[in-house]
């Protein structure tokens, strides 16, 4: 996970990575990532490198981040780190040339996403002591609640390693072995990290139906009066039109449902142009 997460590093067009908020008139999709890393986290060697209960983390660091980037990024990491996808998928992502839609997945959940640090030139944070008191004190009865609760659920899932499982068919039906030697073991907690059911059978993220493409986008909200796009076409082309029969409808990246509100300032899209690009560079 590691490796493949360092190709997400450097200056790249994310909008296979992220949910494309052209509706609040986003349509630059090219974000800096500066480093990008999945890490060990150090508990003392409580656990081993092999131990279900080992935690890691990803950590990135971007100049910008676009909407559920991160999620997104952390949601394909997944499926690499459970060998659903090998990490070339990010480089097939990455390429809007060749995959200019956004495939259909579910993003990692919300709860572990925290941006903890920015940084300013020029700018020194100074602390009040007492409003730095209560906040110590706050998060240390926070980890104290939750470690609590933490042991509490590691002793009965180690209690329940002892139960007496019947594995046997037919002569030997009568046969009995311990939950912990059941093979292949149960390992299920990353499933609480990716959003949605979890389907019987996978499919790989490149046979998957695709989400709207980016000027399908930029006209259905041209169309709607939610953005103004100078010189744009009174008609859609072929491919729109295809495209829009191969979205499927009601996918969360698919186009809001929501009324115009009346008197909204439409938001202005310049489009150069003079590029020979099918995919125009668009700038808000």
């Amino acid at each position: 996970m590691n490796a493949a997460a360092q190709k997400y590093v450097g200056t790249h067009d994310f909008r296979n990575l992220c949910k494309m908020d052209v509706a609040n008139g986003v349509t630059n999709f090219q974000r800096t990532i500066l480093t990008a890393q999945v890490q060990l986290v150090d508990r003392r060697g409580e656990t081993g490198l092999q131990d279900p209960f080992q935690l890691y983390q990803f950590e990135v660091t971007g100049q910008a981040f676009l909407y559920h980037q991160v999620r997104c990024m952390m949601a394909i990491l997944l499926l690499i780190g459970q060998s659903m996808e090998n990490p070339e998928i990010i480089d097939e992502l990455l390429d809007v040339e060749k995959n200019p839609r956004k495939p259909q997945y579910s993003m990692a959940v919300e709860f572990p996403l925290v941006l903890y640090d920015c940084e300013f030139e020029n700018i020194q944070w100074i602390y009040d002591q007492e409003v730095q008191e209560f906040n110590v004190t706050h998060l240390q009865q926070l980890w104290a609640n939750h470690a609590v609760k933490t042991h509490m659920l590691y002793n009965m899932l180690q209690g329940l390693d002892s139960a007496v499982i019947p594995t046997g068919t037919g002569p030997e039906k009568d046969r009995m072995v311990l939950w912990r030697e059941v093979k292949p073991p149960v390992h299920n907690q990353v499933s609480s990290f990716i959003e949605g059911v979890k389907a019987r059978t996978y499919k790989p993220l490149l046979a998957r139906p695709k989400c709207e493409g980016l000027e399908s986008r930029i006209n259905h909200f041209v169309r709607r009066g939610r953005i103004e796009l100078p010189h744009c076409r009174e008609k859609e082309t072929g491919a729109d039109k295809e495209e829009h029969l191969e979205t499927k409808r009601g996918h969360s990246d698919s186009a809001e449902k929501d009324s115009e509100v009346p008197g909204q300032a439409a938001k202005r899209v310049c489009v150069d142009t003079e590029s020979k690009s099918s995919k125009r560079d668009l700038a808000t």
